[in-house]
């Protein structure tokens, strides 16, 4: 079994994640552009699942296309369901006024949950953020059956997924689309993977190095077009054709600069910490919905208490997806290994 493991890769998933949070308990113009970590979290799982599709050709010959759908249905569909499950039966105990209409639970089920938000907007339930899964998972059933076809010019099908995103936002924005029917939908949405898997291709290649003055250049301007992008940029209108491109870079920028970083986890405590949280970042993103309505951070006025209950929040859902991660998710990442031939985490 070949090995990559980048631990930089796990911090900059926890600062998607953190990105995510505060866009959901803070007010707008507090955490500007936080809402685009998914993208973040886009431009990651696109660079990574590239990588080991890349280096799994390599060392085997030729891609397992079934190994690969045994992997991901293994580490992403028992924490989907169970929460989902949850949410249609048990979240009405913490958060009263939760509501995920059949049609919804019907979509979420067959992955395709972001196309409901496109059809008939967000539901209000713990379950809306599972939207961006369901896009992930629609990459991953797509992705390895394109890379075995077409390797060999991966970059050229790159530059056409960027071509599609952009055609598919201004035919929508033509259109007087209105969110989320942009920022759910898949095909406007493929920048970010696109610009992941050129940079998988690009590593691939050649190892990425950095200078440190090019490498904070590049982590400051990245932070930076977020921000704007969240303050002055839009997700619909003509503003639209600027912001998620302008995000799409600023991503790209931080990945080069975090690949850059040589970021060993027994360098400190804070290294350790940010680099578990990004372990389980993904029951991070599952969980967290749930306990920023059950602890009312959404209502709640006064700035102080509002952090209070926001920060209430967010040690509830480390703690659970811990929690998750350990005793619940742990059985099926191991029996995951059976099918893996480049090992992505520690042992």
């Amino acid at each position: 079994m070949a090995r990559y493991y980048r631990p930089e890769l796990d911090v900059l998933r926890c600062f998607a994640f953190l990105m995510v949070f505060a866009s959901h308990t803070v007010p707008v113009s507090t955490a500007a552009g936080g809402a685009f970590g998914v993208d973040l979290f886009f431009t990651l799982s696109s660079f990574l699942i590239t990588t080991l599709l890349l280096r799994e050709s390599s060392v085997c010959g030729a891609l397992d296309v079934t190994a690969f759908y045994l992997r991901r249905v293994l580490r992403i569909l028992p924490l989907y369901f169970g929460f989902l499950l949850a949410a249609t039966t048990l979240a009405r105990s913490l958060v009263p006024d939760e509501n995920l209409p059949l049609k919804y639970v019907v979509a979420f089920a067959l992955l395709c949950g972001n196309w409901a938000c496109v059809l008939w907007g967000y539901p209000h339930s713990v379950a809306s953020p599972l939207w961006s899964v369901s896009i992930e998972e629609q990459f991953y059933l797509c992705w390895p059956l394109i890379m075995r076809r077409w390797a060999h010019r991966l970059t050229m099908v790159a530059v056409g997924l960027l071509l599609v995103s952009f055609v598919t936002r201004l035919w929508l924005v033509l259109h007087g689309a209105i969110h989320p029917q942009i920022w759910c939908n898949t095909l406007a949405r493929l920048d970010p993977i696109a610009c992941g898997a050129l940079l998988a291709v690009r590593q691939d290649k050649r190892e990425i190095s950095l200078s440190p003055g090019i490498r904070v250049a590049l982590l400051l301007g990245g932070c930076g077009v977020l921000t704007a992008a969240g303050r002055f940029g839009d997700v619909v209108g003509i503003k639209a054709l600027v912001t998620f491109p302008a995000v799409t870079a600023a991503c790209a920028a931080l990945l080069v600069a975090t690949l850059s970083l040589q970021m060993a986890p027994g360098r400190g405590p804070v290294v350790r910490a940010l680099v578990y949280l990004g372990r389980i970042s993904y029951g991070l993103y599952v969980f967290h919905s749930l306990f920023i309505l059950a602890f009312g951070v959404p209502s709640t006025h006064a700035p102080l208490a509002r952090l209070m209950r926001a920060m209430a929040a967010l040690l509830v859902t480390i703690v659970v997806a811990a929690s998750s991660y350990h005793w619940f998710e742990r059985p099926f990442l191991r029996l995951k290994e059976s099918f893996t031939h480049v090992r992505s985490r520690p042992a």
